[in-house]
């Protein structure tokens, strides 16, 4: 669960008269929960349980949202989140400008710095880092209805909070500011004069609290930028805040992303260099891609690291505040449907509880009664040892995982360690899938198909068309594909047969080149949609080398440091935490002595 609403969370409104009328709605905080999709790596989840359930499941490049269908409570619409505008109307290219004060609006891409090769950040104990922000906008930008509204800031605020994970940094939801009719700014000229209003009526503000990050979001059918903050300067009072674009159709994942971008620039985190950045996911938040598409997003390592050097460098930073119990803390209720701390089980509300046979209204277990849900839990008894309880995703890369016979939680989801070969060398293992281009190939294609040799890639994939490029130009088009990186762009497959290729809908052109028949297909999707058809993370590109981010780098830069026949005794893999998951037959932790009959690991 996640708290992100303050405790003492207002809504300040100013009628067209400008009298203020001031709310303090009753706005659960303890009902947002964030995870991801059992069996798919990289996949995010984010929901409310406050009215109903909604939210977003968001995979690694499509995003689905699910509300409540009318009035109903347990009837749901779910349907695939898409920008209806072109991707270029997210944002626009302009140069940047310094404003009085030094400060510099942020309306198109920066250059890239490299940062620490980290994970994340770690939090200490219960210490929160969080930063109070208060959003203001004109009222029916966004719906003509306050509590629509509302709730839809409370969607962008969890998506926003679901990215900043990773950072142990907590956006606050302190207030909101509606404007009924004119507000005080002119809302004119481009984002830097937008950004220097904002910060000049910040300082004769009646209702901004000292420690409140104020956000405006403009709405233009035709934007000419799309947001403006003050690079690096999240610490100084004078020129904290950002201006934020909101145009009709695009998506509330994408405007979070936009949200996340403005804040990450005042924390001093540039856009990322793919050839210098780990990403964890398909696409990172600070790249021009992550506006256009949807799916899960995550930061770099880049992005980390230098939010790790901001924190160093503004210790006394009075806007990123520190604290031992998060202020948003909130009591267990049992009731909702939820297991929580101090709770066995949570069967919800009276009706369910009494067809429950494991739970009881109190959330404790019911006499002789083990577990109530869980991949491990059956018939109210934790599964047998060695049970299993998640099969792999992958043959080759993900690995099975088993319970344990003392809890109802099935281990976590682990996978082969990146960079193990697969698919007879033709392959590496990435994120628990054989990335192999003969795998790829075939999915499409059919038996027989193939991997194109070099002289197809260098053919097709220089032509800088749909049919052979390396990903698609934040403005529009296609990037072209330098030559070291030609076989991490646009797949191109040798083509088993001389009958045309009929099986999926889309457009093919056809390359002979000596006694080799290539080929390449264009689904002919979307402008904001990714393009399956490209070479996949961790794919081979040469002797020694992988693709990441669309470039072809060594393949040290998976870290791949087990040697299986030393480690494992030649009877197992690593899994990765780096440790040996056995062959059935074959005991953890180094798989050397004889005796479970499922292998496994010390993990699972």
């Amino acid at each position: 669960s996640r708290f992100f609403i303050s405790d003492d969370f207002k809504i300040y409104t100013y009628n067209k008269n400008g009298s203020l009328r001031s709310d303090s709605p009753r706005i659960k905080g303890g009902c947002h929960y964030q995870g991801y999709i059992e069996g798919f790596p990289g996949s995010a989840v984010t929901l409310s349980t406050c009215s109903g359930l909604r939210g977003f499941l968001q995979f690694e490049n499509v995003s689905y949202g699910i509300e409540p269908l009318g009035h109903s409570t347990f009837e749901y619409f779910v349907y695939r989140m898409s920008n209806e505008k072109p991707a270029g109307s997210l944002l626009v290219t302009s140069p940047t400008g310094s404003e009085p004060g030094g400060l510099t609006a942020e309306e198109t891409a920066g250059k890239t710095q490299e940062g620490d090769q980290v994970s994340g950040l770690c939090s200490h104990g219960w210490q929160i880092t969080y930063i109070e922000s208060r959003v203001i906008f004109q009222f029916n930008y966004l719906g003509a209805d306050e509590y629509i509204v509302t709730q839809k800031l409370v969607q962008v605020s969890s998506l926003l909070n679901a990215m900043f994970r990773s950072f142990n940094l907590t956006i606050m939801l302190s207030a909101l500011e509606i404007w009924m009719d004119d507000s005080p700014l002119q809302k004119t000229g481009d984002g830097g004069d937008v950004l220097v209003q904002l910060l000049q009526w910040k300082q004769s503000s009646p209702l901004l609290q000292p420690y409140e990050v104020p956000y405006l979001l403009l709405y233009r059918d035709q934007a000419e930028f799309v947001g403006a903050t003050a690079l690096g300067k999240a610490c100084q009072r004078d020129a904290t805040g950002a201006v934020a674009v909101y145009q009709r159709f695009v998506t509330l994942e994408s405007f979070s992303v936009l949200l996340a971008q403005l804040l990450a620039r005042s924390l001093g985190i540039s856009y990322d260099d793919p050839q210098k950045c780990r990403c964890p996911r398909t696409i990172c938040i600070m790249t021009l891609e992550a506006l256009r598409v949807s799916g899960a997003k995550a930061f770099s390592s880049c992005s980390i690291g230098e939010f790790k050097t901001f924190l160093k460098r503004n210790k006394n930073c009075p806007f990123i505040r520190h604290t031992l119990r998060h202020p948003s803390y909130r009591v267990t209720v049992c009731g909702n449907g939820v297991v929580e701390p101090g709770e066995q089980c949570d069967c919800g509300a009276a009706e369910a509880c009494a067809l429950d046979t494991c739970c009881a209204p109190r959330c404790k277990l019911k006499p002789g009664m083990q577990c109530s849900l869980g991949l491990c839990c059956e018939n109210c008894q934790f599964k047998q040892k060695t049970s299993p309880c998640r099969p792999p995703a992958d043959a080759q890369c993900d690995l099975a995982e088993f319970c344990n016979g003392s809890s109802a939680s099935c281990p976590p989801d682990l996978y082969v360690q990146d960079g193990h070969g697969c698919e007879r060398g033709t392959g590496s293992c990435y994120r628990g899938r054989c990335q192999s281009p003969d795998l790829q190939c075939q999915a499409l294609y059919g038996r027989g198909a193939r991997n194109a040799p070099l002289a197809c890639y260098e053919e097709v994939n220089s032509h800088q068309d749909r049919f052979g490029n390396c990903g698609k130009h934040p403005q529009g088009g296609y990037q072209p594909c330098s030559w070291p990186n030609l076989e991490c762009g646009k797949l191109v497959c040798a083509f088993p047969s001389h009958i045309p290729f009929t099986k999926a809908k889309g457009a093919i052109i056809y390359v002979q080149l000596q006694e080799h028949l290539c080929v390449s297909f264009d689904f002919m999707r979307g402008p904001t949609e990714l393009d399956p058809l490209l070479v996949k993370e961790g794919t081979k590109c040469g002797p020694g080398k992988v693709c990441i981010n669309g470039t072809c780098q060594p393949h040290a830069v998976l870290q791949y440091d087990c040697n299986v026949q030393e480690k494992c005794h030649g009877h197992g893999v690593c899994n990765n935490q780096k440790n040996c998951h056995c062959d059935p037959g074959w005991s953890p932790p180094h798989c050397k002595t004889r005796g479970s009959s499922v292998g496994g690991s010390i993990d699972s």
